[in-house]
């Protein structure tokens, strides 16, 4: 009795963990896409650009540091991605199982994917880009120059050359 349950026991345990799909790298999917053609596919992602909205269906690009791509996903869905990357935002990490197509008739031809899920895995956050003090010094030392340069030519070239055209004037 005690032998089932614990077989009992370790069958429930075996079944309650969660099982991930292995993923796909989005290089891959572009260099292999004949291979890839028609089946289903997991990525993991960051959410890049925006949402472009075609109606109950929008497009979102993604990208895993190898490639990106462009995802045909459900308008409700892509309204759950918070943030997208950019140069001031990490876009939100997604997790996104769909149908891969080679040369998708639907969308003259282009490969893409179309999304049946999409899990956020981790939220996009506000990247801070401190600005380096190389550049903050050298501002300065060009706009110091700038401006050194300019009342040079206010107080010491712009006088000479109206006393130099008085000079001509009276010799005329």
């Amino acid at each position: 009795m005690v032998q089932k349950s614990l077989v009992l026991l370790g069958l429930f345990i075996l079944l309650a963990l969660p099982v991930q799909a292995s993923t796909v790298k989005i290089n891959d999917l572009v260099e292999k896409a004949k291979e890839y053609d028609g089946q289903t596919v997991t990525l993991q992602a960051e959410a890049i650009g925006e949402v472009l909205e075609r109606g109950d269906y929008a497009w979102i690009n993604i990208n895993d540091k190898s490639n990106a791509i462009g995802v045909y996903v459900p308008f409700a869905e892509a309204k759950k991605i918070t943030f997208f990357g950019d140069y001031a935002n990490t876009g939100d990490t997604l997790v996104i199982t769909g149908v891969m197509h080679n040369a998708c008739k639907e969308h003259g031809g282009e490969l893409d994917v179309h999304a049946e899920s999409i899990t956020i895995l981790t939220k996009g956050s506000l990247t801070p880009r401190p600005i380096p003090i190389e550049k903050i010094l050298f501002f300065g030392f060009t706009a110091l120059t700038a401006a050194f340069l300019g009342l040079y030519y206010f107080k010491v070239i712009t006088p000479n050359r109206v006393n130099d055209q008085m000079d001509e004037e009276d010799t005329e």
